[in-house]
């Protein structure tokens, strides 16, 4: 019961206040929650038609987080955090302000490629599937190497979610030397492979795909965190026993929390 990904109306794409979001993690026996609010400089670059967007204010998130963090004290951990929407443009923005406040855990997602979000329809029109969806690849490839420090890589197949094709699927089969490059770098930087379980618009029970989370295991990968991506209260902590089960089925016993950017190992085995 420990949720490395959610968001408050922090975020400009939740309507939801923070002591909301903790009361219902506190209701469902939750012991940690991490708040990773929406830090989307790669709005500001390219053709985005997200420029207009409000960016969070940052000062005002980690100060709200650290009074709720105070207020249920003894209740549930709460942890501070950002998901960097992360693009080339972006990467000194980032490197600048991620040192500037102290964070639990940085989130590192790819939401923008070539300056549009592939959450937009835009984003495919002209583009057979394996076009799009190599792009989209190609950019969390650049994202694995950031300028910047980050300690989780998100939802690999977010681009999926919104994917106008009859068969959404991203399997490794089909992109295998792109995502080694990607599931390598991971490994390598000792960074967490998050496991998401907003899967609405995907046949998979999270992101990444299984067949991409079992090549990470195969090439060494251990190292994971759990994330809801919740937005509302309804989705708080969703699927986290499907996930557990699957990492256990695995053999891989642990997922990783964070307190000021340091990792933590949880035991699946005894929740």
């Amino acid at each position: 019961m420990f949720d490395c990904h959610s968001h408050c109306n922090h975020s400009v794409d939740s309507p939801t206040p923070i002591d909301s979001m903790v009361e219902a993690a506190i209701s469902k026996g939750m012991k940690y929650i991490a708040f990773t609010d929406h830090l989307d400089k790669d709005y500001l670059y390219g053709n985005s038609i997200d420029k207009e967007i409000k960016q969070i204010d940052l000062s005002y998130h980690i100060a709200d987080t650290l009074r709720a963090k105070n207020k249920y004290a003894g209740s549930i951990e709460i942890a501070c955090g950002v998901e960097c929407g992360f693009s080339v443009q972006s990467e000194q923005d980032y490197k600048k302000l991620l040192n500037e406040y102290e964070f639990d855990l940085i989130l590192n997602s790819v939401h923008s490629v070539n300056g549009m979000d592939c959450y937009h329809s835009q984003f495919f029109d002209g583009k057979d599937k394996h076009t799009a969806y190599k792009e989209y690849l190609l950019a969390v490839l650049d994202s694995v190497n950031a300028k910047y420090s980050y300690d989780v890589i998100t939802h690999i197949g977010y681009v999926c979610r919104k994917a106008p094709y009859e068969n959404k699927d991203m399997l490794y089969s089909e992109f295998g030397d792109i995502l080694d490059k990607i599931l390598s770098g991971i490994i390598d930087k000792g960074v967490s492979l998050e496991l998401n379980s907003h899967n609405r618009g995907t046949d998979t029970p999270f992101l990444p795909y299984l067949s991409i989370v079992e090549r990470y295991i195969q090439l060494g990968g251990s190292e994971f965190t759990f994330g809801s991506d919740a937005h509302r209260i309804d989705r708080v902590n969703d699927k986290f026993e499907v996930v557990r089960d699957y990492l256990l089925s695995k053999n891989q016993k642990y997922i990783n929390i964070y307190r000021k950017r340091q990792k933590v190992k949880i035991n699946l085995t005894k929740i």
